[in-house]
């Protein structure tokens, strides 16, 4: 096959993978035999496809957002360095879940602090006000929560030292911690000097 032909197998394939997507996106239970047969060869459309925290974060952007595409793009960067910076360089997979946990909390919390302060008008009923204040603060209990269970598992995940190894730090805290003299005098001699 020379180059051409490659092109156009290729397009033909993309083609009917788009029909198929798009008649499973609408409910037709006929092509579900073919469509797992696709997701079997494209691993990367599954992952993409069924990437729950991924939609969740874009429901929560538009919310936040709406038509506006700075804000959007400004704060989906944010969510990507929060996301990097919480995963560190090799996070486990129970790492990456509650990283993107705490990303969706972190996204609550901010569309809760929003609404909040933007319907602190003088015309907002108490009721409304009652409601969004229960929701911030719901959504600040969900992230702080995310957050420390973040920590645990980091505690969990942590490799136990072997008794060599807790001897050894010992050993290399007393040599790097200068030892303090103590002088402590009595409180006979003391009264005298």
């Amino acid at each position: 096959m020379d180059a051409t032909e490659t092109r156009a197998a290729a397009d033909e394939e993309r083609s009917r993978l788009e029909e198929l997507v798009s008649r499973a996106m609408r409910g037709d239970r006929e092509v579900l035999p073919a469509l797992r047969d696709a997701l079997d060869r494209y691993p990367a459309l599954a992952k993409q496809a069924g990437d729950l925290a991924a939609r969740a974060e874009d429901a929560w952007l538009g919310l936040l957002a709406g038509e506006d595409l700075l804000t959007a793009e400004a704060v989906r960067r944010q969510l990507a360095a929060l996301r990097a910076e919480l995963a560190g360089p090799q996070p486990s997979p129970l790492e990456r879940l509650v990283v993107d946990r705490i990303a969706a909390c972190f996204l609550q919390l901010q569309y809760a602090d929003v609404t909040y302060a933007l319907a602190r008008d003088p015309g907002a009923s108490v009721a409304a006000l009652r409601e969004m204040q229960r929701r911030q603060e719901g959504a600040e209990r969900r992230y702080q929560a995310a957050l420390r269970q973040l920590a645990v598992i980091r505690k969990l995940l942590r490799p136990a030292l072997s008794p060599l190894q807790v001897a050894a730090g010992i050993v290399a805290e007393e040599r790097a911690a200068p030892k303090r003299q103590t002088t402590t005098a009595s409180p006979r001699l003391a009264g005298v000097n």
